[in-house]
């Protein structure tokens, strides 16, 4: 007797092979019927045969689906047969949708398979760098609507060739349906331009890109999902000129590309999690601890331990990298600071004709930018610091249902993202960066409404941004709580963030944590600039228990590039304005820019009480341990005096240098005695590695110390920890060994970044769960 089962698949189940698995298995029980991608990136199976059949086609599908298979919802309807299917076929894409929640896999990078096909003699596609099958290959990047069939990606203006079409149309075949698939004779090509825009002739375009970089050229490469700039590894004078280029890149690390593990292995030193990483289809940049001796030059990440490194995820870098001698290049993102990755060729020609030497240039276009993805190991635990390429749009599950609420998250100032919470789900965009231009702003707003386009939402309930008023992204919620007819709801910066990591940690919506939000900086609900807190947190609301000391910013945003500053209003608390002046001119007169003139003004504002501006942010403590150390004078890059503070601090041995630090005052964690005792010691003559790793230690042990009191008084079994000092590996272990030591549970983030690149996560679940109350 024949029986019939309609099944709908939903999570992600479009763009990873999965019709034509569902094809094999459906010939494998000898059944028919059809599979059908829906609109909304579902899928459809109906099937028919012997019950026995059917029943073991149904265990199949759970057994033996794609590795990138997903299923977040799996239903299946027994119904009765009407014989009306004479075999199994898959058929054309419906507009229709599935219902609930699916969404596409992020870009994959090139699978092994792939690679042996462009790298074997004999094969069609020998030395083509667009290869790909229905596994691998740019998916976000590429996809314009849905359902995911190649008239909806960039690839519709190249027809297959009749080659290609039979592998696309073959259900035994792994191109079968591989939107992107293509070869030389209908896909996309290369081309090698130099600066004035000239094309430039030869007979291997890759092998003469190779030869450039290893001549001491900078190459524009374009690739997946942007552009990005290459250069030799080794070559000192090339990677001053490329910091030269780039602008605002005095000494921010640039990341590398390396062909192999094995050759990772020449310059950095990689834990086995590391590698797992570094070979996932993700392939994001993994930061390494370097080996010594380091044999690339100290400019690729000046004055740091660790080492940004990926291995190739597309043909275009795996064909380079097969001509190059060295172990790495550079690759970084071929735009000026604050400026999204130029994706078109004309911009990039024009835009970037300053910044390199010759320009590899395709003629796909970049739908949606996607920069490399970012991990760094943080208390022996894989946390993201960049959420993008490899992950996007893959959603975070909520461990709740927002049922009818649609909210946005318009993310923060700094290295911020979008996020759009539905149901019981959480997309983020992709890694938008600073968005402080109208170019960033409207790569946010683009990205947000490429997201709102593929989830099928065309309106909200509620919009979700900043405290702060003068905010690009607040104004961006306005614009949106206008159009939408929304609630416009703002939330606290670090709020924003403490419910981002009870999210990572798929908290109840009854729990409540004990938060330690420490970063650089956020706008306050007192209108000050925080950035050193301990909340007491629940999802809708928060109490702000305790918080590092106030201290003052000489000159305002002056004193987050010059961190002397900092210390010089630290240590006009505890002593009187002529001996802080012997200091400053004595022993750190070159860290002011303007020498003895700027010392001036900065004491005549500190006596007339002009220009200044109360903080409480860890990040400021960090950068004026640094400088007053001497590690750094001048911060180039977001972070750069704490990164480096953390970086010199393993230099140091413990034990040697103990502080005494007076316990917190009601709800102040006092932070001058740290500093004066910090330039004590360093008076002193006591190293400055010990120093920096003692006063980790001490203010970690401030921290978890305040916090597991208030935790115990109060009945709450979670702490953990956030913000951008979450990623320090001494401040976030401590924390933790001293948690678990009080027999408290402490929590960190696993797939959202710490830094501020979750706050439009938090910024949307808030705006959501208020706005129903």
């Amino acid at each position: 007797m024949t029986s019939r089962v309609r099944i709908a698949c939903r999570g992600i189940v479009q763009g990873i092979g999965f019709r034509p698995f569902v094809y094999r298995i459906a010939l494998d029980h000898k059944l028919v019927g059809f599979v059908r991608n829906q609109g909304d990136a579902g899928v459809i199976i109906v099937a028919e045969g012997s019950k026995v059949d059917l029943e073991s086609f149904v265990n199949d599908l759970h057994e033996k689906k794609p590795h990138l298979a997903k299923y977040e919802d799996f239903q299946v309807e027994w119904e009765k047969s009407n014989n009306k299917f004479s075999d199994f076929g898959i058929l054309k894409s419906s507009e229709a949708k599935a219902g609930g929640i699916s969404y596409l896999p992020p870009d994959i990078s090139i699978c092994s398979d792939c690679l042996k096909d462009m790298k074997n003699p004999n094969d069609t596609r020998y030395n083509y760098p667009f290869t790909s099958c229905v596994i691998c290959g740019p998916i976000y990047t590429t996809i314009t609507k849905l359902p995911y069939d190649r008239p909806h990606t960039t690839m519709d203006v190249f027809p297959l060739c009749d080659s290609c079409r039979i592998e696309y149309e073959n259900p035994l075949d792994r191109r079968h349906h591989a939107q992107t698939t293509c070869c030389s004779i209908c896909g996309p090509s290369l081309s090698l331009f130099d600066r004035k825009g000239s094309l430039v002739e030869c007979s291997n375009i890759l092998k003469e890109t190779a030869k450039q970089i290893q001549k001491g050229k900078i190459i524009a490469i374009k690739g997946i999902g942007g552009t990005h700039l290459a250069c030799s590894a080794t070559d000192t004078q090339v990677i001053l000129r490329l910091r030269t280029k780039k602008g605002k890149r005095k000494y921010k690390p640039f990341a590398l590309i390396s062909n192999s593990i094995t050759d990772i292995k020449k310059f950095a030193e990689i834990e086995n999690i590391e590698e797992q990483i570094l070979t996932s289809y993700r392939k994001p940049i993994v930061l390494l601890k370097k080996r010594n001796p380091f044999i690339l030059s100290k400019w690729v990440s000046p004055d740091l331990f660790n080492v940004g490194v990926m291995l190739p995820y597309s043909g275009i870098h795996s064909l380079i990298l097969d001509e190059i001698s060295d172990p790495a290049i550079i690759l970084t993102s071929a735009n000026p600071t604050d400026i999204p990755m130029y994706v078109e060729n004309e911009k990039i020609l024009s835009k970037a004709a300053d910044l390199a030497d010759f320009f590899l240039l395709h003629n796909r276009e970049i739908h949606q930018r996607a920069d490399d993805s970012v991990i760094r190991l943080t208390n022996s635990n894989p946390v993201l610091i960049r959420r993008s390429r490899g992950w996007v749009p893959e959603p975070i599950n909520l461990p709740f249902d927002l049922k009818d609420e649609k909210s946005l998250g318009v993310g923060p100032l700094l290295t911020s993202t979008g996020a759009i919470a539905y149901k019981d789900r959480c997309f983020l965009t992709q890694h938008i960066g600073n968005v402080d231009t109208l170019e960033t702003l409207d790569f946010l707003k683009s990205s947000l409404e490429h997201l709102s386009k593929l989830l099928g939402i065309s309106k909200y309930t509620s919009i979700g941004c900043d405290l702060h008023q003068n905010f690009l992204s607040t104004a961006l919620a306005k614009e949106y709580a206008s159009e939408f007819e929304s609630n416009l709801l703002k939330i606290q910066h670090h709020h924003a963030h403490a419910v981002a990591l009870m999210i990572d940690n798929k908290l109840s919506l009854t729990d409540e944590i004990v938060a330690i939000v420490a970063d650089g900086v956020g706008y306050g609900d007192d209108e000050k600039i925080w950035g050193g807190e301990i909340l007491h947190s629940s999802y809708t609301a928060y109490e702000r228990i305790y918080h590092l000391e106030e201290q003052i910013m000489v000159g305002g945003d002056r004193a987050t590039y010059y961190p002397i500053r900092m210390f010089a209003g630290i240590l006009s608390k505890a002593m009187n304005l002529e001996n802080l002046k012997k200091i400053l001119e004595n022993k750190y007169l070159d860290s002011f820019p303007g020498r003895y003139n700027e010392i001036q003004v900065l004491l005549v504002q500190l006596e007339k009480k002009l220009n200044l501006f109360e903080t409480t942010s860890t990040g400021r403590i960090l950068a004026s341990l640094s400088s007053l150390l001497g590690f750094c004078s001048e911060r180039t890059y977001e972070g750069e005096p704490a990164i480096k503070l953390e970086s010199f601090a393993r230099l140091g041995s413990r034990g040697k240098i103990r502080f005494k630090i007076p316990s917190p005052s009601e709800d102040t964690i006092f932070t001058t005695p740290l500093i004066v005792q910090s330039y004590e010691f360093f008076s002193q003559g006591k190293s400055p590695f010990d120093i920096a790793l003692a006063a980790h230690y001490e203010l970690a042990n401030q921290f978890a110390n305040a916090s597991i009191s208030y935790a115990k008084e109060n009945n709450i079994r979670k702490i953990g920890i956030t913000g951008g000092v979450a990623y320090n590996q001494f401040i976030t272990s401590y924390i933790s060994k001293k948690v678990r030591q009080a027999n408290l549970e402490f929590i960190e983030h696993k797939n959202l970044p710490c830094g501020d690149g979750a706050i439009s996560c938090g910024q949307a679940i808030v705006s959501a769960l208020q706005n129903r109350e």
